[in-house]
């Protein structure tokens, strides 16, 4: 249509590696005025929902922006430019393999806690396995998620879904090339070890949420002390958490240091305690062909929406092994001509801000 028209004739297309760097695209695009200071909507594809809240970074850094974006990590770029309120609603449109936001609308409060940090009265299992979850804020502000499963199946609908959101909205489009196909790097760096760390570190849910929080909090307080301070079964503090592993897994010692001495040939990582954490992400490795069927239903997607977006964002996830690597230079290139077909931009709106190995 004649927006769509005129909006490829200045859209570019800003690639990435590490997806948190996509917010300093943004914030670049905010100055320069080719984005709305507040106000617009993320359209987000990707297997993970970078949806995080920055763990230590204090609200007050958030507009001093070259420190901010030295300490974001790929999994909490979003909610900082949310708190800003550049950021009004966030569309997460994930896989069918990816499970850690159930599909649905959320109402999310975000407020400061007491230290100047930021945290939420949501109660999305997401926020309170992070222990982001508290009730008493100040400087609150309301941010809406939307959480939109994509397949071969569901196309029309969840076209449908997000044409209703972004019809009246200005919106960024942003893919994770891991939206096509999905590591957990953390599988071959655990090998053996993966499920019983993961069993050891998993998200208990109980009736009330006051008790659901006070375990969470245990559970990561003594794996904490039994990764970085050595600290031994018997010499944890009583609670139900080592009652449980106590039960379940005695020889969680010998678990936890078999695990460390795997960790520690990684010549990148080396916090078992992060890596714990981390064991309940998504994995799907797909074919060429999956990969090729997945990019032509985004295309569809993309292509009856009502209005193009303001920019367009793609993160490779290369570095950080989220994305197959075997398949990333095919999917990008797929997807490529795809969004070109779509939107008529020329190759030299193309910006890559990663090296290319020669």
């Amino acid at each position: 249509n004649e927006y769509k028209s005129y909006l490829s004739m200045v859209l570019a297309v800003d690639i990435v590696d590490d997806h948190n760097e996509a917010l300093d695209v943004y914030y670049r695009l905010i100055a320069r005025k080719k984005l709305p200071f507040q106000g617009f909507a993320l359209l987000h594809f990707d297997s993970h929902p970078d949806l995080a809240i920055p763990e230590h970074i204090p609200v007050v850094k958030y507009r001093q922006r070259r420190e901010l974006l030295s300490e974001l990590t790929i999994s909490d770029w979003i909610i900082p430019a949310c708190y800003e309120g550049h950021f009004s609603t966030v569309i997460w449109v994930k896989p069918s393999w990816s499970t850690q936001i159930d599909v649905g609308s959320y109402d999310v409060i975000l407020g400061q806690d007491k230290e100047g940090l930021l945290k939420t009265r949501s109660t999305l299992p997401y926020y309170i396995s992070d222990l982001f979850y508290q009730e008493d804020l100040t400087s609150e502000r309301l941010l809406r998620i939307h959480v939109i499963e994509l397949n071969v199946s569901n196309k029309q609908e969840a076209l449908e879904k997000i044409n209703n959101i972004t019809k009246d909205n200005p919106y960024c489009l942003d893919i994770d090339l891991d939206f096509f196909s999905t590591c957990n790097p953390f599988k071959s760096l655990l090998g053996d070890n993966f499920s019983q760390i993961h069993e050891l570190f998993k998200f208990r849910q109980f009736p009330s949420l006051k008790e659901t929080i006070r375990y969470r909090e245990n559970q990561l307080h003594c794996l904490k002390l039994m990764v970085n301070e050595e600290t031994s079964l018997e010499n944890l503090p009583h609670c139900a958490f080592t009652q449980y592993i106590k039960d379940k897994h005695p020889q969680v010692d010998e678990i936890i240091t078999k695990s460390k001495a795997a960790v520690s040939q990684d010549e990148y990582v080396t916090d078992l305690y992060m890596i714990g954490q981390e064991t309940e992400l998504p994995e799907n490795i797909s074919t060429v062909n999956e990969i090729a069927s997945l990019v032509s239903i985004v295309g569809e997607v993309l292509r009856g929406l009502t209005i193009a977006p303001l920019s367009i964002t793609l993160a490779r996830s290369e570095y950080d092994e989220y994305s197959d690597v075997g398949t990333l230079d095919y999917t990008q290139n797929i997807l490529l001509a795809e969004l070109k077909d779509i939107y008529r931009f020329s190759d030299d709106a193309v910006r890559m801000h990663y090296c290319v190995d020669d």
